[in-house]
């Protein structure tokens, strides 16, 4: 816990940071650095304190203006997406830790289920990754939903003692939870912009713990009908595909800075 505490010293700070503060000259050391990793070595040479401020002429102004939670929501595009997400960060959570507590169902060891359900993770962080360079974020985010939604419904029609179609069905729908986490967390940090992205990125964050503590409430729905939790969750998961989708697709466009940019890109 305490060994990567030394580390942050030698991590170099934001280039908006430094021109916000007043610091343009190592501001502009950190981007022609950025610029030579890149491969653009002779264009970041090209970049004056003077055209650095210029470009970030909004960023300025802006960076005088205090920002609150309920700016998430002022505006019809941060509240567009700021709903969307919620349904997203609760969803994801709510189903991800109700399969994971409901592991004697399956009819196996419970130890070797967790094993199963922990070894899923990596390979379904590593295919969200690769998804979301090659299909996109939005298409990513909403498939994993509609999927890991789609398995939880399907495990309710198959006969308990077919055990390992059950574990099957249960692990790629763990497996497509786990990857909706992956794609949730860069989503929102490339929808938010950049004078309220920790905030919204927060708001989510909080969105699926509210999720995660309401998962186990859930299971014990099974008291009227043992299918009910696996309905709740399953259609959970479905609904907030469908909010996915109707999020704007993030893949190779600029980050907003502003509230502003954010209502022009709509």
């Amino acid at each position: 816990v305490f060994l990567p505490l030394p580390l942050p010293r030698w991590f170099p700070e934001s280039a908006r940071w430094l021109v916000l503060n007043n610091k343009s000259d190592e501001a502009l050391k950190q981007i022609k650095r950025v610029a030579t990793i890149n491969g653009k070595h002779a264009e970041g040479e090209k970049i004056t304190p003077e055209t650095l401020k210029f470009h970030m002429h909004k960023e300025i102004l802006s960076s005088k203006t205090m920002y609150t939670a309920l700016d998430l929501v002022r505006t019809p595009g941060m509240r567009h997406i700021t709903i969307c997400l919620t349904a997203v960060w609760f969803s994801t959570s709510f189903a991800y830790y109700g399969l994971a507590m409901d592991l004697q169902k399956f009819g196996v060891s419970i130890y070797l289920i967790q094993v199963i359900f922990g070894a899923v993770d990596f390979p379904a962080k590593f295919l969200s990754t690769a998804s979301m360079s090659f299909l996109g974020r939005r298409v990513t985010q909403g498939m994993c939903l509609l999927i890991s939604g789609a398995m939880i419904l399907a495990n309710i029609f198959v006969p308990s003692d077919m055990q390992t179609v059950r574990t099957s069905l249960a692990v790629l729908g763990k497996g497509c939870l786990s990857s909706s986490f992956t794609c949730v967390y860069l989503y929102t940090g490339e929808l938010y912009p950049t004078v309220i992205r920790q905030t919204g990125m927060g708001f989510g964050s909080m969105m699926a713990r509210v999720g995660s503590m309401a998962a186990p409430a859930v299971l014990m729905l099974d008291e009227f009908l043992p299918a009910l939790p696996g309905m709740v969750y399953g259609a959970a998961a479905i609904i907030a595909a469908v909010f996915a989708f109707f999020l704007p697709e993030m893949l190779d466009i600029p980050l907003p800075d502003t509230i502003e940019d954010v209502e022009q890109q709509r």
